[in-house]
């Protein structure tokens, strides 16, 4: 993620966490926990959660690094952050809605993220996104088919394990895999903000 939206990133958290704090700390000296305190953290939630996709999706526009994707994340989570904070303040009258939308953006937040951390082994980013798009599609699939027995609910955990291991092996092994590694900080023609770390060097290429 770009030196700027990680900084909107941690400075949206920041401020969201305050919000919840300040409303957890009214509830607890007025005595009690109304259904509207819930609502509120709930719609916090949604925004930390939609807002980290959108943000993903920026920061890959702005590397101009798979842009079709970075556009369909940042406005997946725009979107889900409408449904969700309408599901919240409705009291989740339509639960499938829900939980719809919370699987579409953290599966739109697991691929940005994953590239956005990528390195190297281009064929491990898109093993990982592969696994990531069917595991999204078969959760939708049951949570409106309700399949019934343990064989089912054994598949969906395996699935999701599985997805979650690969998302973390992206950046794992484009770290150990080498002494001296590779990573895409953006393609041009255009202008990159860049942040190296210790040891780092930047080197361009053309062509």
């Amino acid at each position: 993620m770009g030196v700027g939206f990680r900084r909107l990133f941690w400075i949206g958290a920041a401020a969201l966490l305050g919000v919840a704090a300040l409303i957890s700390i009214i509830a607890l000296l007025r005595g009690e926990f109304t259904e509207t305190d819930g609502k509120i953290l709930g719609t916090l939630g949604a925004a930390f959660l939609a807002g980290s996709s959108s943000l993903a999706g920026l920061a890959l526009i702005d590397r101009r690094d798979l842009v079709p994707l970075g556009w369909a994340v940042a406005a997946a989570g725009g979107i889900g952050f409408v449904i969700l904070t309408w599901q919240v303040w409705n009291e989740f009258d339509s639960e499938n809605w829900s939980l719809d939308t919370v699987v579409a953006v953290v599966a739109g937040l697991m691929l940005a993220t994953s590239r956005l951390l990528y390195r190297r082994f281009e064929w491990l980013y898109w093993t990982s996104a592969g696994l990531t798009v069917v595991t999204a599609v078969v959760y939708i699939w049951a949570i409106h088919a309700d399949p019934d027995g343990d064989n089912w609910g054994k598949t969906l955990g395996t699935l999701g394990i599985l997805t979650v291991l690969a998302w973390f092996l992206v950046p794992v092994i484009g770290h150990t895999s080498a002494a001296t590694t590779e990573r895409v900080v953006g393609r041009g023609p255009g202008r990159v903000e860049v942040e190296l770390a210790e040891g780092e060097t930047l080197v361009v290429r053309g062509g």
